[in-house]
């Protein structure tokens, strides 16, 4: 009812009347919508809607219960059910046991006692805390604490994979330095657990061997693979050729850089002159006992170094038996 006191203007009056009108037909179809969902039945059942022998009519619902939950909602209209699907707005619930829906943006607190698979999990810091175990991950890489007795690893730029195609392999990438100052191992040792090889392969396997850089090695002794059968383009390499390279090659006496004063610190051998120009070395060295490495670092090639010196022994030998066979032949002359 609308009363109106003193004058009124006829527009606002009109106005009035027509947010009156407005109303009233508003509340006429919620309560028209109201109506027909009260004149249908609910029918209760353990299972999804089926043929039950009734006649049902548009607003009627089917609720498939679980003992005393309900787990799902139809509506019947135009001859057939529906789902009820619940607008994320008006979902308030105290407990989920299951819950299956595209959930858009959601934004919680506290998760307990979640699988998560095929999911992707973007941006932020990550940590999974087990009160003992410790693994976070974030923008700086992935820090993992108290997996080997109660010790701290972290990676940065790296990535490691466990068990790759179910083999067993374990690929550490490392291109980028584990926390920037490469891998430290605490303890001394590594082995295998069934006493067998240690293999450090090139990218792709396939039994490359990838190059170490250490300082001393020490070792029961080293297998330099020699089988003709992993050979290939085999030549003779002539005895004067390796005779003039020995002659040729100055044998030194230096001490590295960044060495001490000890005894052990002193070193003899060939060097590479990689700081005089042409002309002006200090040191000569034959090219077969050089190579370089994928950097163009200059290094003593060791194994040439000494196939070199066999080589070179042997046309000693050759000239020492051709002069001593000389020799004899001059002291029988002269005997007789």
């Amino acid at each position: 009812m609308i009363i109106a006191t003193g004058s009124v203007d006829i527009n606002e009056a009109t106005k009035l009347a027509q947010d009156a009108s407005t109303s009233a037909g508003d509340l006429a179809e919620k309560i028209k919508d109201l109506k027909t969902s009260l004149d249908g039945t609910i029918t209760e059942s353990t299972s999804t809607p089926f043929d039950d022998g009734k006649e049902h009519n548009d607003g009627d619902m089917w609720v498939v219960m679980s003992g005393n939950s309900a787990t799902s909602m139809y509506f019947y209209s135009g001859g057939s059910w529906t789902l009820k699907k619940w607008d994320v707005t008006s979902l308030a619930v105290e407990y989920l046991s299951a819950l299956s829906a595209n959930l858009g943006n959601v934004q919680a607190g506290n998760i307990n006692g979640v699988n998560i698979s095929g999911s992707t999990i973007n941006g932020g810091t990550i940590t999974i805390d087990s009160g003992i175990d410790k693994f976070t991950m974030s923008n700086s890489g992935f820090e993992a604490s108290n997996i080997i007795d109660g010790y701290t690893t972290d990676i940065y730029g790296g990535m490691i994979t466990l068990n790759e195609g179910n083999t067993g392999v374990i690929t550490l990438d490392v291109s980028n330095g584990i926390n920037s100052k490469g891998l430290s191992i605490k303890g001394h040792t590594i082995a295998c657990d069934d006493s067998g090889a240690l293999y450090l392969e090139k990218q792709g396997g396939g039994g490359s061997v990838t190059d170490i850089h250490a300082a001393d090695v020490y070792s029961n002794g080293t297998k330099l693979k020699s089988a003709l059968s992993a050979k290939r383009d085999v030549t003779d390499y002539s005895p004067d050729e390796a005779l003039s390279a020995v002659m040729n090659t100055d044998v030194k006496k230096w001490k590295y850089k960044d060495s001490d004063n000890s005894a052990d610190s002193q070193h003899i051998g060939p060097i590479i002159d990689d700081v005089n120009e042409v002309g002006d070395k200090t040191a000569s060295i034959a090219n077969d006992m050089i190579s370089t490495d994928e950097n163009g670092n200059y290094f003593l090639n060791e194994s040439n170094t000494i196939s070199i010196l066999l080589a070179a022994l042997k046309k000693s030998n050759q000239r020492i038996d051709e002069l001593s066979y000389r020799i004899t032949q001059l002291e029988r002359k002269n005997a007789q």
